[in-house]
């Protein structure tokens, strides 16, 4: 009985010791964020903007396709009416068609610059939470080191007192060194993401920030698949441009000027054929696209309600491995290893939470992914 009550004490002693450490590295860590810049999602989609040689480059096509309009509008001396025949109809003809292709590539070019912002803000997104994630895997690994050196510190008593082989004992070690291992690599991939994120916006390597924007679970309203198919698709830059793509070739056909050693006519109405079956290629992919997203979101919920009700479960058995160790029936390395468990949970949500997040927008904005 002495014996089992300072094997008890022994333990006691090194959870305590132990959790002291934790907490103040937890206070530490506090004191840190304390002075870091806080940085909010859309401070980081501004910046990052800001930073973005893509919506640069697409203000210069709008720049250069304005003046090409203009000078495409110089030419025009009247609007045909139809089909013409000789090199006079197809001058004028041509001027036409010049400007209307001015017209479309000046349109396109305003709307690539909102397309660069939505894939841009998109790409932002995803780095601020990959940062959180990684910050969650750094608090994993060394939730589960603190968990490995508790049952180092077991293991010692229990060799001390012949109670564990040599074996056993150098598997708990290496297990510590492992975690420990884990924790580096973990702490590695954190300054990977944040110099990721730091790249993107434009600010110096190595700088911290204190991400304040975590995802919330919430569940899009009830708007049924076949209205988010057809909301995209209204929207859809691609499909815009399909769109465009079937005026032209039709113009082609209606200002075909014959005698004027034109392709064949046959052969512009062949490419309007083509550019239909382009638009309704982009539409049907499109819809394919929002049909597998809008799946894997559905899936998603069920997967959040399943973590809830594991969460539960796991927050009983901690309650039961805490008052079984205030009587002496647990140790506190049970203890730690079924808050090792609810932590994890929590943070599997996390994560899932983030890929619903990031479905939703993709479903909204299918392009900016």
């Amino acid at each position: 009985m002495k014996k089992h009550m300072l094997i008890l004490l022994l333990l006691a002693l090194s959870a305590s010791s132990l959790s002291a450490s934790f907490v103040q590295a937890e206070e530490a860590q506090q004191q840190s964020s304390n002075t870091s810049v806080k940085l909010t999602l859309s401070q980081a989609q501004q910046w990052a903007r800001s930073n973005s040689f893509s919506l640069k480059e697409a203000q210069q096509t709008i720049d250069r396709n304005r003046i090409n309009l203009k000078n495409a509008g110089k030419n025009l001396d009247f609007i045909p009416a139809g089909t013409g025949n000789g090199e006079e109809d197809a001058a004028s003809s041509s001027a036409w068609k010049g400007y209307a292709s001015s017209t479309v590539s000046y349109l396109e070019s305003k709307k690539q610059i909102e397309l660069a912002q939505d894939q841009t803000d998109y790409i932002t997104m995803k780095n601020y939470y990959d940062v959180l994630l990684a910050d969650n895997k750094v608090k994993s690994s060394e939730d589960a080191l603190t968990l490995a050196l508790l049952e180092e510190k077991a293991a010692e008593a229990k060799a001390n007192r012949g109670k564990i082989s040599p074996g056993d004992q150098s598997t708990i070690t290496q297990n510590r060194l492992e975690a420990q291992k884990n924790v580096e690599i973990a702490k590695a991939a954190l300054r990977k993401a944040m110099d990721s994120l730091n790249t993107q916006m434009g600010q110096p390597q190595g700088t911290v920030y204190e991400l304040v924007d975590r995802p919330v679970y919430r569940k899009m309203d009830n708007t049924n698949l076949d209205t988010l198919v057809t909301r995209a698709i209204s929207a859809s830059p691609s499909v815009w441009r399909q769109e465009e793509a079937v005026k032209l070739a039709k113009m082609e056909v209606k200002y075909y000027t014959w005698n004027s050693g034109n392709d064949d006519y046959e052969i512009k109405q062949i490419e309007v054929d083509s550019a239909e079956g382009g638009l309704e290629n982009t539409k049907d992919q499109l819809a394919e696209t929002l049909k597998s997203m809008y799946f894997n979101l559905q899936q998603s919920y069920e997967q959040y309600e399943q973590m809830q009700s594991n969460l539960q479960n796991t927050n009983k058995v901690l309650d039961i491995s805490r008052k079984k160790k205030e009587r002496g029936f647990a140790t506190g390395t049970e203890v730690a290893t079924n808050q090792l468990k609810v932590k994890q949970i929590e943070r599997n949500k996390d994560e899932l939470i983030v890929q619903m997040t990031m479905l939703q927008h993709a479903l909204n904005k299918p392009w900016s992914v």
